[in-house]
């Protein structure tokens, strides 16, 4: 089992997309809708990415919600009615991931998803398979680190004092790890106490008396545990990312994330508009990022991925598009940011509200992975949680963005 980070490449495909504000994930007060997917043999633990042409994520990332099983061998998941675009990928803890291109459906509708051996894929509006898909029940996150000697994490749970269980038999369900080691797995609202085992049940935590909301709950060798309903990993302070660009790139925004996780800090690419504080482009993002990307020109240029320490301000030079500096400290010699009336240094979120051509006309879809010394960032990877903003496999103005990572 492991227990560490690991290190994963991500990197950015860049096409055209409006600047916008940190947008929300799916309320609890959208209607949820089915999707029913198929998929070929050797696609294990088949995950949905979805969003809404106007870049709403249905899932905060990549890759996205895991899909349950049907007695026919399909899978299903459901997403909230404003959902217009789906991506079917699996194999996600493996060197070898999958996935579809960008699917377009209509919105509020049930649809089936067929994927063939080549990854393409066939819509249905009307049933393609014998099971009955369960109906949908709200849930929430649980997540838990287990001591180094249990091989696998399994959660029970229900609901005290009238003992409605969330799971037909014990232990329950198999908890899937993650590559930072944490366990996560889902329960009903309705439940109030769980048990987190290990080993097949034959190890295991009291009671735990819980609120139906995301947790985190760290289980030690003895036994005892610690219950926290904020990422422990996290609990930091706001950071302020500061940056100077070229006096070319309009309106600069940014774009930052947890590596290897995925966790975006804003719904939809290019991410937040710079503000200006005395000569710099500022903003203030949760400190616990790793991971910037500074752009402009509503995200037609970019830096590469930028690594930064977590917990720490930070100041960026940009150069050019291939070349920005990364410090702690403000550095001494750095040019003024522009003057943010004149046309270079635009300030304003959003500017143009016509797309701006990408550097390759024919990529208005997601792609297949880069493979390292192709042209571009070199890094291997799959579709992550940036928010993608626009029809896929339809006509439209729009076009997509989305993060990439893969497990080295």
């Amino acid at each position: 089992m492991k227990k560490k980070l690991a290190t994963l490449a991500m990197a950015v495909i860049v096409l055209a997309v409006v600047c916008l504000p940190l947008g929300a994930f799916a309320a609890e007060t959208d209607e949820m809708i089915p999707v029913v997917v198929s998929v070929p043999e050797g696609w294990e633990a088949p995950h949905l990415w979805a969003w809404s042409d106007d870049g709403i994520n249905a899932f905060a990332a990549w890759p996205g919600e895991e899909m349950e099983a049907l007695e026919d061998g399909w899978y299903y998941t459901y997403v909230p009615s404003y959902v217009q675009n789906v991506i079917v990928n699996a194999n996600n803890d493996t060197e070898a991931p999958v996935q579809t291109e960008g699917v377009a459906v209509n919105a509020g509708a049930p649809v089936w998803v067929t994927v063939g051996e080549d990854a393409s894929a066939t819509v249905a509006y009307e049933a393609q398979n014998a099971s009955e898909i369960p109906a949908y029940v709200e849930r929430f996150v649980v997540h838990a680190y287990v001591p180094l000697s249990w091989e696998t994490a399994d959660l029970w749970a229900w609901s005290a004092p009238d003992g409605t269980a969330a799971f037909a038999a014990w232990p329950g369900l198999s908890m899937t790890e993650g590559d930072d080691g944490w366990f996560t797995g889902k329960a009903p609202t309705f439940i109030n106490s769980i048990i987190i085992s290990g080993n097949g049940g034959t190890v295991q935590t009291e009671d735990v008396s819980v609120e139906a909301r995301e947790l985190w709950i760290t289980v030690y060798e003895d036994l005892t545990y610690d219950l926290s309903y904020e990422d422990p990993n996290k609990a930091v302070e706001d950071i302020t990312v500061r940056a100077k660009v070229p006096d070319d790139w309009s309106g600069p925004c940014c774009w930052a994330w947890s590596a290897p996780d995925g966790t975006n800090v804003f719904a939809s690419w290019p991410g937040e508009a710079f503000a200006q504080e005395d000569g710099w482009y500022t903003i203030t993002v949760p400190g616990w990022i790793n991971s910037v990307i500074v752009n402009a020109n509503e995200g037609a240029i970019q830096t590469s991925d930028l690594s930064v320490d977590p917990g720490k301000d930070v100041w960026i030079v940009v150069t050019d598009a291939e070349n920005a500096s990364v410090t702690y400290e403000e550095p001494a010699d750095a040019p003024d940011a522009g003057d943010p009336s004149e046309g270079g240094s635009d300030n304003e979120p959003g500017g143009s509200s016509t797309p701006v051509e990408p550097d390759d006309p024919g990529q208005s879809e997601p792609t297949a992975p880069a493979e390292d010394g192709e042209k571009g960032s070199g890094n291997k990877g799959i579709i992550i949680g940036a928010a993608a903003a626009a029809v896929v496999a339809v006509g439209g103005g729009a076009a997509v963005v989305v993060s990439r990572k893969k497990k080295k």
